[in-house]
């Protein structure tokens, strides 16, 4: 008798049919979620080299930017202070935000747009006087081997 309701109790399939859709839930969960990282930090490498590069132009290390800037063998550490030093285009320059990261179709590298601005703080979006100051910089990262130079797009 103790065999009769076993053979008529469902609940071990409903147990198996529980854990296959639990199992399927958590596979598409996992697939859902290191798609999103990876479309989050897919060009990490290239903005933490921005990071970076930015920090020395922030900070008035100026040598140590040049050092990472290739910018040709006729570029000259002079022609580097004039794009990027106090009295250049783009100085001075007291903070940064990365705004956009993007890589070209069948390019080496990635293209990191960048707001530079000559106040610290960064300006919020609100405050017109001084985002009107803020100059857009197109940096080309070379995704082999971390090289910074003007954007060819």
């Amino acid at each position: 008798m103790s065999s009769l309701p076993s053979l008529l109790n469902p609940r071990p399939e409903r147990r198996r049919s529980k854990y296959f859709k639990y199992g399927i839930l958590g596979i598409i969960a996992v697939v859902i979620l290191s798609a999103a990282f990876w479309y989050f930090f897919r060009f990490h490498p290239e903005e933490s080299a921005v990071d970076t590069f930015m920090e020395h132009v922030v900070s008035g290390q100026f040598q140590d930017a040049y050092h990472m800037w290739q910018g040709g063998a006729s570029y000259k550490y002079e022609d580097f202070l004039q794009d990027w030093g106090p009295k250049g285009y783009y100085g001075p320059v007291r903070s940064y935000r990365v705004v956009t990261a993007h890589k070209p179709k069948n390019a080496s590298g990635v293209i990191i747009v960048v707001d530079v601005s000559p106040f610290s703080p960064f300006p919020s979006e609100n405050d017109f006087e001084k985002t009107r100051r803020t100059k857009e910089a197109r940096i080309w990262v070379q995704s082999n081997n971390r090289a910074l130079s003007d954007s060819p797009f």
